[in-house]
């Protein structure tokens, strides 16, 4: 038969590429792509996930996401007023992400049900302390994604994997499920699947566990911990797929780690590889608290989690997230970081949301 030429272009949205012209007299079933990477400012932005001030894209939000350019958003109740309001948000957020970094984002909230929910609106009053079968954990989720969707929210930081002891601080907010380490792990792995099915991502938290922890890590002190708690129920969960798994930020397990936090931790970190099936993503619990910048500022806070070998990095409150950008920046530059392990990341994260964003 002749030979024919066909153009091959199977490149990441936002990525610079260029199609390979492929001549064959046999139908061409798949050719790598060459491709030019963006500049490291704008693969470097989409491993943040970051918080800001506010209920509108106001010209400082504006400022703020046309500088760090990051992969995700978090929304808390700070950013949330009415439906309306926030799908105008979620809406221009989208618009002006594509804009200026030519990647969707993920836009996140922490939307437990029970006493954690950012939406209060939603019919989600029911806490994972009262979540009894997995029947009911899939279809509270499936509704709960549902309307957190429509929304224009595309991921959920829940659910909670921690296996609470009674009277610590989870338990008595009433946030983490209740009865055996496999009936956790069923249940968070049903809240997963009900996630997806309506059309959100998950981050199951917190790995290994706040479990027996009494106070607030975020303010104080951070926590001392002899020895890592039950983690099988997170193997149990994973079984559903879950998109991300969340590390503890402010707590030593002294047993694994006594030096570095757990989230800083390069021990800690593949530990929760070594303990997750599937090609989950690490995202850090917030790294700009009070307590995690007095321990090793802003600057080792980001610098370590990288290295540590997390993926997203997680900064809740303002200036933090420029400043970090900032200090993970000159980092790379001065080769503190190398390029490749950003590049790492930023693969991972891309092909995440191509994946996500092409079935949605």
């Amino acid at each position: 038969g002749s030979r024919r030429s066909y153009l091959v272009n199977d490149t990441l949205p936002g990525v610079d590429s260029v199609s390979t012209r492929v001549t064959s007299s046999e139908p061409v079933i798949a050719e790598r792509a060459m491709y030019w990477r963006p500049p490291i400012e704008r693969r470097l932005g989409q491993l943040f996930m970051i918080g800001f001030d506010g209920t509108a894209l106001t010209p400082e939000v504006e400022s703020l996401i046309s500088t760090v350019r990051p992969g995700g958003v978090i929304l808390f109740a700070r950013n949330i007023v009415s439906p309306d309001q926030l799908k105008k948000l979620t809406s221009d957020l989208q618009n002006l992400s594509v804009q200026v970094s030519g990647f969707p984002l993920l836009i996140s909230t922490d939307q437990e049900g029970g006493m954690v929910r950012r939406v209060t609106w939603l019919d989600d009053a029911v806490s994972q302390a009262d979540i009894t079968s997995t029947e009911q954990a899939y279809w509270t989720a499936l509704n709960r994604a549902t309307g957190l969707r429509d929304l224009g929210i595309n991921h959920n930081l829940a659910p909670v994997v921690d296996r609470g002891i009674e009277g610590d601080l989870l338990s008595r907010q009433g946030r983490c499920f209740k009865g055996s380490t496999e009936q956790v792990g069923l249940l968070g792995k049903s809240m997963v699947e009900g996630q997806k099915a309506g059309g959100i991502l998950s981050t199951a938290k917190h790995f290994p566990g706040y479990g027996g922890i009494d106070f607030d890590t975020e303010h104080g002190r951070l926590a001392v911990v002899p020895g890592v708690p039950e983690i099988s129920q997170f193997e149990v969960m994973s079984g559903a797929g879950p998109e991300f798994v969340m590390s503890v930020a402010g707590v030593f397990y002294n047993s694994l780690d006594p030096d570095l936090v757990f989230t800083l931790s390069p021990r800690g970190i593949e530990l929760l590889k070594e303990s997750v099936s599937g090609n989950t993503l690490v995202i850090s619990d917030d790294l700009g608290t009070d307590t995690m910048n007095q321990a090793y500022t802003l600057k080792g806070t980001v610098v370590l989690a990288v290295k540590a070998g997390v993926d997203v990095l997680l900064v809740c409150h303002a200036p933090n997230p420029i400043q970090a950008y900032g200090h993970l920046l000159a980092a790379v530059r001065n080769g503190e970081i190398a390029e490749g392990m950003i590049d790492e990341r930023f693969s991972r994260i891309v092909r995440l949301k191509q994946r996500y964003f092409s079935n949605n």
